[in-house]
């Protein structure tokens, strides 16, 4: 059966040119929708590339999260040709789909200089897109095409193992049981194609890969950043579940021209990069520069932009991470009164401990079928615990005197014996206001048996795993576990507290079923003990930024970037490229 789908009305000022045939060195075909202005001239072109499908991108974004290429209805009457093209194997372009393989790399830049001889090109030729489509520009970029003049990634990872496949070397079953089946759909739509193959077994090979290695650096660019040669504009929202992590950690190894942006927090990333008419302005900026020769400034403003996510307040800084981060620890502290496993839970304090005893929890995990299984009889308290989102072991601080900044890496360091084979620590960093009420920041997991870290690769709040030749603890001995944070960008205000949670399992990242994992907490029930004494003394590292001179104002249109999108009436490229 074929498939098919309604495409919306085209955008005032806005051609299109639908399913353009375009041959890769290989010879297969990509099809590509070309979206132009109706005056013939010679403009700087546009390339969104992914599996996702191509006919439904003008639709809102809202209706679907595969729905990133970029705001078309923005950037071609201001005088660019958008073209969106189906990866290989999707959509009705013709080979077999894999993620981020290097045909589609190579893809990628067969497809920037096919744009560059078109007539209705200056010879320039940026990209742009979120997620998939903004991991491409750096993949496409690493392949240095020679008419790629820019690129501005948004929400765009740089390492597929750390931020999707093996968060903390534990299988991101939520993720890939949603994102992996909905993607392979999209290629098998709208039916056959001649030329068109099977989607790859990704599952497979996800699976059989369990270890980083060269399988993982194949599709991902943090190993190769360094060598990027064109200039990037790094976009990255908050909170980001997956893709920060890796977009924050590369961002100091570039040494091509570059900006970064932090977007405010919100709930959809995706419909702020679509809508957000300031955010496209910025963008617009910085293609009209590199594609168009505009000297409008951009390259004179200070390199970062920071909108923290609670004030909402934008500020200017000269680079990531900031140098005059004072690095703070919170230490973990309980006693007998006060034990971190039952409420009101363990203290957090800049206070180093001294002797303390440390802090137990039982482990093990049953099928989470509805949230009503944490009343039954047989259901352990620390596991009815997880099934009602509560913790298993936490520490908050007292309330805070003064408002507190922590923007860029944290991490939390954890001395801990298990008894099972193995174990995961999920850990998550809360802001809990004056009423009680916790609001999650950023959160992660590592394995024990992938603890070991490179000190080499390492720096404050980022410590790195090899991800490597994983070696199991010994029952009841005591290992360091230091476990990355997500970078957030967060004020903790006056009277409200740091939160930290500890527990072995999760059941939003696992979902249901999680056999693997199950088979090595045994035996059960498992204990995992916490110490927090001077031997041993656990801690949440945050990177506290102490307020200095603002040496110059966030101007617009980024200081009027803001969530949910503000239609700003003083915005008027789109209306000063048609008149």
């Amino acid at each position: 059966m074929t498939m098919s789908t309604v495409r919306p009305p085209l955008p005032d000022g806005v051609v299109l040119d639908e399913n353009v045939y375009v041959t890769m060195r290989d010879g297969v075909r990509l099809a590509a929708d070309v979206y132009r202005p109706p005056r013939e001239g010679q403009y700087p072109g546009i390339l969104s590339m992914s599996p996702y499908i191509k006919e439904i991108q003008q639709w809102p974004g809202a209706i679907s999260h595969s729905i990133e290429a970029g705001n078309t209805a923005f950037f071609v009457p201001n005088g660019y040709v958008h073209v969106i093209v189906s990866a290989r194997g999707s959509g009705l372009s013709q080979g077999r789909w894999s993620p981020f393989e290097l045909d589609q790399q190579q893809d990628g830049y067969d497809m920037v200089e096919w744009i560059a001889q078109q007539p209705w090109c200056n010879g320039y030729v940026t990209m742009l897109g979120d997620s998939y489509f903004g991991i491409m520009q750096w993949l496409v970029g690493l392949q240095r095409p020679p008419h790629l003049a820019c690129i501005a990634p948004v929400d765009a990872s740089t390492d597929f193992y750390r931020d999707y496949a093996w968060k903390g070397g534990l299988f991101n079953t939520s993720f890939f049981g949603m994102w992996g089946p909905d993607t392979m759909a999209q290629c098998y739509w709208p039916g056959e194609v001649d030329g068109k193959l099977p989607p790859a077994d990704l599952f497979n090979a996800f699976l059989s890969h369990p270890e980083d290695g060269e399988f993982w650096w194949n599709i991902s660019s943090w190993t190769r950043l360094h060598e990027l040669k064109v200039p990037a504009l790094s976009i990255v929202p908050q909170p980001s579940a997956n893709h920060s992590r890796g977009q924050l950690w590369a961002y100091p190894k570039i040494t091509s021209p570059k900006k970064l942006v932090v977007l405010p927090w919100n709930p959809q990333s995706h419909v702020t990069f679509l809508e957000s008419i300031p955010l496209n302005e910025y963008i617009l900026r910085w293609f009209d520069h590199w594609c168009k020769g505009v000297d409008n400034g951009i390259m004179d403003d200070p390199e970062v932009m920071i909108c923290d996510s609670v004030t909402q307040e934008w500020r200017y800084e000269t680079e990531y991470p900031l140098a005059r981060t004072q690095w703070t620890k919170f230490f973990f502290h309980s006693g007998a009164e006060q034990p971190a496993t039952d409420p009101p839970y363990g203290r957090l304090s800049v206070e180093a401990p001294e002797v303390e005893a440390p802090d137990s929890y039982p482990t093990g995990s049953r099928l989470p079928f509805t949230a009503d299984m944490s009343h039954d009889p047989r259901t352990p308290a620390a596991t009815a615990r997880l099934i009602t989102g509560d913790p298993q072991t936490a520490f908050v601080s007292e309330p805070l005197t003064d408002d507190l900044r922590a923007w860029g890496p944290m991490s939390v360091t954890i001395w801990a014996a298990i008894d099972t084979l193995d174990m995961a620590f999920f850990v998550k960093l809360a802001d809990v206001d004056a009423e009680g009420k916790r609001q999650m920041i950023s959160e992660h997991v590592l394995k024990a048996s992938y603890r070991e870290v490179d000190e080499s690769r390492s720096t404050p709040g980022l410590p790195f795993h090899p991800y490597q030749n994983p070696k199991r603890p010994e029952s009841g001995e005591v290992h360091e576990y230091r476990i990355e944070l997500p970078p957030k960008f967060w004020t903790f205000k006056k009277g409200h507290r740091i939160w930290v949670q500890i527990s072995s399992d999760d059941n939003v990242y696992h979902m249901m079923l999680h056999t693997v994992y199950t088979s090595e907490l045994l035996p059960v029930p498992g204990t995992a003990t916490i110490f927090h004494d001077a031997e041993h003394p656990s801690h949440l590292l945050l990177p506290v930024v102490p307020d200095a001179p603002e040496f110059q104002q966030v101007t617009r249109p980024v200081a009027d970037i803001h969530w949910p999108p503000i239609q700003d009436a003083t915005s008027n490229a789109t209306s000063r490229a048609r008149a």
